[in-house]
């Protein structure tokens, strides 16, 4: 949107009129965020002050003293669209595989508690005549620590003077992609379990720090253990089917059996081309005459992510019913707020606004029964 008509919506609709009109369409993708300029912008609303008022001293005021001030509160508010729609649309486009893995779910607390219940609630004939028998429950939980993470975005006088348009929208665009990013090891951090203890471990059942992947991995709501870390290495179908053979053992915490249906194999990068035959391909090789017998993994959805190869092994894989296992918390979501010009850091550094970009959320493991992870011993 260039400068004149821009000029043409602010004077004939006035600044109100004007900013819910630039926000409304930044906000809609109307006003694409690398086609507005800062300094047309400000320059189209008769440049208002981007510094704190000046002081009027003894000297006769009128109408325009005041009506300058009013017109530059509402320049940053534009900026600050535009600013939230860049770090919105980075954040959006980087890549990434946790969304994919997880449940999520709404939190209040620094450190929330997921809870369930584990009881003697098996089935039991009812004779005639004679009153159904009531379970027992006890209360089971699991704890998830959430943390909250952000930067500061300053908007400069020089900036909007100079028209550094260019320069702010690349640093918003930076921070959504880190927001991205540090999310995407937020989840990854509890599913491929890169910390066993502590408040920020992978798996804390009645919120204490608990191993997840074990031949022996323990449940302290059941009496038994199960193993979900398998040994052999992904080669094939055979690996996949392995893996069920050990879901098949799986119970509940009453010691019953329970269906899993894995639909996603996550891998490391390294192992991608793999997984990719396995879950793609329609010729099964665990039967491979006659020719065109079903591949029964085919559907499964194949992720790949460079964290197990730099974090884990390349060798590293993990099936199952991801979204069964891993939550993430979410206090709030990626959001921009701003501060206006009459902060300290305005007075001090010629700042006209800064704008916080923040999330909070954190993401935990609620049982051990629904992954497994592959590695081959080194």
């Amino acid at each position: 949107m260039n400068r004149n008509s821009m000029r043409s919506l602010y004077k004939n609709g006035g600044e109100k009129r004007f900013a819910i009109a630039m926000v409304n369409n930044i906000n809609e993708g109307k006003i694409k965020t690398d086609e507005l300029s800062l300094k047309a912008l400000w320059q189209a609303m008769d440049e208002p002050s981007l510094r704190q008022d000046h002081l009027l001293g003894n000297r006769i005021v009128g109408e325009a003293d005041f009506s300058e001030a009013m017109a530059s509160s509402a320049f940053p508010k534009i900026t600050g669209a535009l600013i939230s729609k860049k770090v919105q649309e980075a954040y959006d486009l980087e890549y990434g595989v946790g969304d994919q893995l997880v449940t999520v779910v709404k939190s209040s607390v620094s450190d929330e508690t997921i809870v369930g219940f584990g009881a003697d609630n098996q089935m039991k004939e009812v004779f005639e005549g004679i009153d159904y028998e009531e379970g027992s429950i006890t209360e089971k939980y699991h704890k998830i620590k959430n943390t909250k993470k952000g930067r500061i975005i300053s908007l400069t006088e020089e900036m909007v003077r100079f028209d550094q348009t260019g320069q702010m929208l690349m640093r918003a665009q930076q921070i959504g992609e880190s927001a991205k990013s540090d999310r995407e090891k937020t989840i990854m951090n509890a599913v491929i379990e890169l910390t066993e203890s502590g408040v920020l471990a992978a798996w804390r059942p009645a919120g204490t720090a608990t191993e997840l992947y074990s031949s022996t991995s323990n449940d302290p709501y059941s009496s038994g253990t199960l193993d979900n870390l398998h040994g052999t290495a992904l080669a094939d179908e055979t690996s996949l089917a392995s893996c069920m053979a050990l879901f098949g053992q799986f119970t509940d915490e009453q010691g019953l059996p329970i269906v899993i249906t894995p639909k996603i194999l996550l891998t490391s990068v390294a192992l991608g081309s793999i997984a990719n035959k396995i879950c793609y391909s329609g010729q099964a090789v665990l039967t491979e005459s006659p020719a065109g017998t079903k591949n029964i993994f085919t559907g499964t959805k194949a992720l790949t992510s460079p964290f197990l190869d730099q974090k884990k092994a390349a060798t590293a894989y993990f099936y199952g019913d991801f979204k069964k296992q891993f939550v993430y918390t979410e206090v709030w979501p990626l959001q921009v707020a701003q501060q206006g010009r009459d902060s300290e850091q305005a007075f001090n550094a010629d700042i006209v606004a800064r704008y916080k970009v923040s999330y909070y959320g954190g993401c935990g493991a609620v049982s051990n029964r629904y992954v497994i992870q592959g590695m081959p011993a080194s």
